[in-house]
């Protein structure tokens, strides 16, 4: 596998030359992007939260959920979330004043990739979402727009979901394992968005489904809880999103 140049709405997309779905980086006045591959991370000076990147809601009943750069080739994040159930974290990429931060767009034919490598502890015991969602504090809770894999407690199914208006379409697309890595994707080509797990397509959603999120702004959103009272992790090897406009 090499990397390749591709040409997409007047910006240069570098992607994988076997796994095309797969942008590494991207180039162009009309680019917005977040790559990340946690070697480092900006955080607060005294709580160690990952700001101002982020708008970051914390639930802490059983202590203090923390998120800190980890020991692992590449680079890592490891979030542990504090010990009671529902304990833990959500980021919204943007920190405005008021906790605004919403760029991507998917109102027209503009291509949008997202893309995480993880690992949960414990998966029947964990609350999980990534994607790109509409402004909320609790996106696991009831979140009405976004794009994004999500995992819930008493389960290890992984689905891939595509939500307007708090109408969803979702699609089990793995089943996950303690402690075993996974890389989860979606690629928008501007018509269609394609998900896959570990480089497979496993599902696809039309930009005229009624579940396709055309007339809202979006943020890279993550959220990870633990499902029991119990301190459970999440490792975050890289984490990207790519937009062209």
């Amino acid at each position: 596998m090499t990397v390749q140049a591709h040409e997409v709405r007047n910006a240069i997309a570098l992607r994988d030359s076997y796994y095309t779905h797969r942008w590494y980086d991207a180039f162009g006045e009309n680019v917005s992007k977040y790559i990340q591959d946690f070697v480092a991370m900006p955080v607060d000076d005294t709580t160690h939260d990952p700001t101002p990147e982020w708008t970051v809601t914390l639930t802490e009943v059983g202590g203090a959920t923390t998120t800190n750069i980890t020991d692992l080739a590449g680079g890592a994040v490891l979030i542990t979330a504090a010990g009671n159930e529902d304990d833990g974290i959500q980021m919204q990429l943007g920190h405005g004043a008021t906790g605004a931060g919403e760029n991507v767009d998917l109102s027209g034919a503009f291509p949008l990739y997202c893309g995480i490598e993880f690992a949960l502890s414990d998966v029947d015991q964990s609350d999980l979402l990534f994607g790109v969602c509409v402004t909320d504090t609790d996106c696991l809770g009831a979140v009405t727009d976004g794009i994004y894999f999500r995992s819930v407690d008493e389960s290890a199914a992984l689905y891939f979901v595509t939500e307007k208006e708090s109408v969803e379409g979702a699609t089990s697309v793995a089943t996950l394992a303690d402690g075993i890595y996974i890389t989860a994707e979606f690629y928008f080509d501007g018509n269609v968005v394609y998900a896959y797990i570990n480089g497979a397509l496993l599902a696809s959603t039309a930009d005229s489904s009624a579940t396709f999120p055309n007339d809202e702004l979006m943020r890279l959103t993550f959220e990870f809880l633990s499902g029991a009272a119990a301190a459970n992790t999440c490792t975050i090897r890289w984490m990207r999103m790519i937009h062209v406009r």
